[in-house]
């Protein structure tokens, strides 16, 4: 089964597709949970948070005039969100718990490598932690079944940074004759960045299961 964690941008992108092509690749991750049955969707807890704010920002004070959703389409929107939450009915809701507090220890250097490089263009502390969480389902696998979907292309770049840093750790430790077990405990996951997504780049649920 695949494991689709999504944070707040992407979540959103369920009720309001930012374009054509992105609502369909929505709808094959949707069709996959719901009518296939070989997939999950998981949401942090504090997402829904940034969920709720997302749509109220479209209805109260949009960056752009075209984003702006009427009031009738705001409440639509959050009834919605408010039910495929509840019970886990679409997003099942993952509590942020003591191993991603760990593994965010092992993130925020690399972010701050990154950001330097970037103009310091930092992700905030929810977005370390959002990968924190990719990481402990990756561990809990299986780990080619897990993917991080996004649509802020710093947690790619991060995510990819890490991969890179985590194989050069590993590297060079796998010949110490004592490892603790959490020094090469946290991998980060795959990362689906749906603005640049085609549909053929939606994982196939065979392949996971």
């Amino acid at each position: 089964m695949l494991r689709y964690l999504f944070d707040a941008s992407a979540a959103a992108e369920i009720y309001r597709p930012r374009s054509p092509q992105v609502g369909k690749i929505i709808q094959h991750m949707i069709d996959q949970r719901t009518v296939l049955r070989r997939a999950a969707f998981f949401i942090p807890n504090f997402c829904i948070a940034e969920v709720f704010n997302t749509f109220a920002r479209w209805h109260f004070d949009p960056p752009e005039s075209r984003q702006k959703i009427e009031w009738a389409e705001y409440e639509r929107m959050v009834r919605r969100f408010r039910l495929d939450v509840r019970w886990g009915r679409m997003l099942y809701t993952y509590d942020l718990s003591r191993y991603h507090i760990m593994a965010a220890d092992e993130i925020i250097p690399i972010e701050h490598t990154v950001a330097r490089r970037s103009e310091r263009d930092h992700l905030s502390t929810y977005d370390i932690l959002l990968i924190a969480m990719g990481c402990e389902l990756h561990y809990i696998g299986p780990a080619q079944s897990v993917y991080l979907v996004t649509c802020d292309r710093r947690i790619q770049i991060v995510c990819e940074e890490f991969r890179k840093s985590d194989i050069h750790r590993v590297r060079r430790k796998v010949s110490r004759a004592l490892e603790e077990p959490e020094s090469t405990r946290w991998f980060p996951p795959n990362v689906l960045y749906l603005p640049s997504m085609k549909a053929s780049d939606v994982p196939a649920t065979g392949a996971a299961d």
